[in-house]
């Protein structure tokens, strides 16, 4: 109670003395006022340091473990790279040794298939020649067993000194006999047709009476012979020889670019990437599928880079079939065997096997070389042309001027046998 009384007195003195001490009042308030305002000051200075020092460690702290995160993505992203990278290269290395073995294994084929073809071509070759050394031989050995019986008929002649009936009449059966036989066996009318005259120009010279009969029946088998259409064998075979020669100088159609397989397109690589991070540990997950955009562009990149190295090539039945060295050797050696097979053919007259292998000729001509190559073009027409001759004609029957002939002796002995 005392106080508060004073303070009441102290405050009712002081309303009082206010008139006369207003000026030091309002200056003790302004004093006040400013030491207020300072301390204000330095508490919102202090503050603000305060403050100031908290935010710097916060921002700091936050950083350091962005930075570190961004390192950590960084050295997995370099890391699945390199792996990729070393994928890439395992599977291009396993690719260049599969093409290396199937080179290899193609190389082996073809030398192995060359190598039987030159077997089978000096194999025919000989069989040619054997034939051809076999029938010159026959063909000898004819014509000196007639010269020699000509020759003893002549020298029993002038022995003698008269001229037999029988012994004109046994030679012209001779001729006759041979007409037929190299008729049926050598398919030759232009040689049965010279014995043929032979024997008649006997026939003609014995004025053996009934001979009439027997040159009847040598004109109508020489008339016969005369409408079969002759073969010319040696120039055929001559021209197939040519046709031969002519093989070695056909133009050789280089392959421009080569085959390499499948190349995985580049979605199916971005789709095989995608798997794999969707099948990785989920704590990589999220940095894969931050690094997925970049990594599909890597892939794109590499795959752009492939194209370069690796081109394929889809080709239609209407291209031109394009040969390697190898396979081009063996197509001539091929078409060299069918050559060699219609010369055989056309000295044993087969026409289906003449005109088989001289198709098929034309056939790998029309497959393997180019249609504006001149040296193809000559050859067609010319496997063309030769295609068209008939090797083995119709032969006629020229066996009854033989049997006239042994007719009119079975007559004359008959008649002697009489006297």
């Amino acid at each position: 109670m005392t106080d508060k009384q004073d303070a009441k007195g102290a405050q009712t003195e002081s309303v009082k003395s206010e008139p006369a001490g207003a000026q030091a009042t309002t200056g003790a308030t302004a004093t006040t006022k400013s030491a207020t305002s300072q301390q204000a000051k330095a508490a919102n200075a202090r503050a603000a340091t305060k403050s100031t020092s908290t935010v710097p460690a916060q921002v700091t702290s936050k950083g350091a473990g962005l930075a570190t995160l961004l390192a950590v993505a960084a050295l997995l992203l370099g890391a699945y790279t390199a792996y990729q990278g070393w994928i890439n290269a395992q599977q291009v290395q396993t690719y260049s040794q599969q093409q290396q073995q199937a080179q290899l294994s193609v190389q082996q084929s073809q030398e192995q298939q060359t190598a039987k073809v030159s077997r089978l071509v000096s194999a025919m070759q000989a069989d040619i020649s054997t034939e051809q050394d076999a029938l010159l031989a026959q063909q000898a050995r004819m014509d000196a067993a007639l010269q020699q019986a000509l020759q003893q008929m002549a020298q029993q002649q002038s022995e003698q000194q008269v001229q037999l009936p029988k012994w004109e009449l046994a030679e012209a059966e001779y001729l006759l006999r041979l007409a037929n036989q190299r008729l049926a066996m050598e398919q030759n009318p232009a040689s049965a047709l010279t014995l043929l005259q032979a024997a008649d120009e006997i026939m003609h010279a014995s004025e053996q009476l009934g001979s009439y009969g027997v040159r009847q029946a040598i004109a109508q088998d020489m008339a016969a012979l005369t409408a079969v259409p002759l073969a010319d064998i040696e120039g055929i075979f001559a021209s197939l020889s040519a046709l031969m020669v002519q093989a070695a100088k056909l133009t050789y159609v280089a392959p421009t670019m080569a085959s390499a397989g499948t190349v995985p397109e580049p979605a199916s690589l971005a789709t095989a990437v995608a798997d794999e991070v969707s099948n990785s540990e989920p704590m990589l997950q999220t940095w894969t599928q931050k690094a997925l955009g970049s990594s599909q562009q890597a892939l794109l990149n590499t795959w752009q880079e492939l194209k370069v190295l690796v081109r394929v090539q889809q080709r239609t039945n209407a291209d031109q079939l394009l040969l390697t060295p190898e396979v081009e050797a063996l197509l001539r050696m091929r078409m060299q065997l069918a050559l060699s097979q219609a010369q055989v053919a056309l000295l044993r007259g087969q026409q289906t096997v003449y005109q088989a292998s001289l198709a098929q000729v034309t056939l790998m001509l029309e497959d393997y070389y180019r249609s504006t190559d001149l040296v193809a073009q000559a050859m067609t027409e010319q496997v063309a042309e030769l295609g068209q001759v008939q090797v083995m004609a119709a032969m006629p029957d020229i066996s009854s001027s033989l049997y006239a002939l042994q007719d009119l002796q079975a007559a004359i002995h008959a008649q002697q046998g009489a006297n």
